[in-house]
């Protein structure tokens, strides 16, 4: 602050008066003695606070919570820290931790290989870590940072997208998916299991590569003209028998000697009425069951069973004349998809307008 003196050059300056314009200014103090045996209140001292000083509560609230997050809550204040830190050698040891952990106080990790979801093709070999643990996105298994799925590149985010049928799109966010309020957050984090994330490049192709043989084989590019992809041929829902509009279809599916009975009792009871009565279905070939001659003799076995799919989505014009890309709209986030990796619902531009912007989705 700078004040400013008008100085009379007529009267002699005295450095020990006041200087003028300041008589009015005053300072308020208050004695420090009113100050002493006042005690300030703590605000931190309320219903959670007093939770977390009771240990059964504190610790059913540790196994949700690796060790970053019961860091970054005790560092909230100095009153939850005092109340965690007189459990603190118990509440560690029961923190939230892997599956594939075999014990809770066992350092390495016993993977079951019986199970093939459990058995880990990251190469990653070593004990589980405690300080990131979380669950993964799509199938909900609790895993750790070393086991978890090394996340694709951000160059491949665009390529994740689905298409869903009108119906889908019609629907409101809550009756569509019960993880509406937690949408796809893979512009933030990607956080999977190693069996989840195996293999995503390759669905990715796939599905464009669908896209790619209507564009090349369609009529309205001078194609075939032989009605490929029209009516109900063309891409289903990505939803499949969870779609809106889903409808049951016959299809064909090659089996062995060995798998041929579980897919037969796989498929609805309604079969059941086509076999005629006191033949089994184990020594008579038919209408649900087919036998085929293939190369070299080897009989080759088909059953027909009924199967509920998606609807056909729709395909917009300038995708078919190839002047925009495939899945354009999904990308910009204009219309509402569902994401292959995660398995959650991308909102679009409605969504956002009526729900506001998506929760864990950066901008």
């Amino acid at each position: 602050m700078v004040v400013v003196l008008e100085l009379d050059e007529d009267d002699a300056f005295d450095p020990y008066s006041r200087p003028k314009g300041l008589e009015h200014t005053s300072v308020i103090t208050r004695p420090i003695e009113q100050n002493i045996g006042v005690e300030r209140p703590n605000p931190n001292i309320n219903n959670f606070s007093a939770a977390l000083g009771c240990y059964p509560i504190v610790t059913q609230l540790t196994q949700y919570l690796d060790l970053n997050t019961l860091h970054a809550l005790s560092r909230t204040c100095r009153q939850f820290r005092a109340n965690l830190l007189q459990y603190r050698t118990g509440l560690v040891q029961q923190t939230l931790h892997c599956e594939n952990e075999s014990m809770p106080g066992d350092a390495t990790r016993d993977i079951d290989h019986s199970d093939r979801r459990s058995v880990l093709v990251s190469g990653r070999v070593g004990p589980c870590a405690r300080d990131m643990v979380s669950d993964c996105r799509r199938c909900g298994r609790i895993v750790c940072r070393n086991c978890a799925h090394k996340p694709p590149s951000a160059s491949l985010l665009r390529m994740r997208h689905r298409r869903l049928c009108s119906k889908c799109l019609a629907t409101p966010l809550p009756q569509l998916s019960r993880h509406w309020q937690d949408p796809c957050t893979c512009t933030s984090s990607v956080y999977l299991c190693a069996p989840c994330g195996t293999g995503l490049n390759v669905a990715d192709t796939n599905y464009l590569r669908i896209w790619t043989w209507r564009t090349r084989y369609s009529t309205y590019l001078g194609g075939l003209g032989t009605g490929i992809g029209e009516g109900n041929e063309g891409v289903k829902c990505w939803r499949g028998e969870k779609c809106m509009a889903a409808q049951e279809v016959e299809v064909e599916i090659d089996c062995s000697e060995e798998g041929r009975a579980s897919d037969r009792e796989s498929s609805e009871s309604d079969s059941e009425r086509h076999w005629p009565e006191g033949e089994g279905k184990e020594e008579r070939a038919g209408y649900w069951q087919q036998e085929i001659e293939g190369i070299g003799g080897v009989v080759k076995k088909k059953v027909r069973k009924r199967v509920r799919v998606g609807k056909t989505v729709k395909e917009w014009e300038d995708e078919r004349d190839g002047k925009d890309d495939v899945l354009g709209r999904e990308s910009r986030g204009e219309g509402r998809s569902w994401c292959g990796w995660c398995g959650r619902v991308v909102w679009g531009t409605k969504d956002r307008q009526i729900y506001g912007q998506a929760p864990g989705v950066s901008a």
